[in-house]
């Protein structure tokens, strides 16, 4: 049986390895929103009838209900609004950047879940939640979420 340590004193820390090998398969769903990126540069989304949403990213199944989503896809149109968003400031090694990067959590009316994506072609202090932004494609496509080199401010 195991007991909560109450002493950090206690504690027992093992050196070693444990040699993990996977591999990440996009599945049928993601197979076919990243071919839709790299070859119509077209979002899309997988509508649940019963809960009468569409899923972004796409799923084969609602996560609310378990349903299978419905096999005619409906591209995500308009610009997207910013829910949350944060500054970057250090990279992943805790280095400064050269500049500061924005990241932020993109939504659509009537669509469940959304996209976290770089902000660009704005100032970290002129973004707000609530705006619209709208997708660049990046000129290269490879079938990956960085098709969309990133989302700029959008008048809608």
């Amino acid at each position: 049986m195991l007991d909560k340590i109450g002493q950090t004193q206690n504690m027992r820390q093992v050196a070693g390895t444990i040699p993990i090998h996977h591999r990440y398969t996009l599945g049928v769903a993601g197979e076919r929103f990243f071919r839709a990126l790299r070859d119509e540069g077209r979002l899309l989304a997988a509508p649940c009838a019963r809960c009468k949403v569409a899923l972004l990213p796409p799923k084969m199944y609602c996560e609310r209900c378990f349903r299978e989503t419905s096999e005619e896809w409906v591209e995500v149109s308009g610009p997207g609004r910013v829910r949350s968003f944060t500054v970057l400031r250090y990279d992943l090694d805790g280095q400064p950047l050269d500049a500061p990067q924005i990241v932020a959590l993109l939504e659509w009316p009537g669509i469940r879940g959304g996209l976290l994506h770089r902000l660009g072609e704005i100032a970290p202090g002129a973004v707000r939640t609530g705006m619209a932004a709208e997708p660049v494609w990046a000129r290269q496509r490879t079938g990956a979420l960085t098709d969309i080199s990133h989302f700029r401010p959008s008048s809608d």
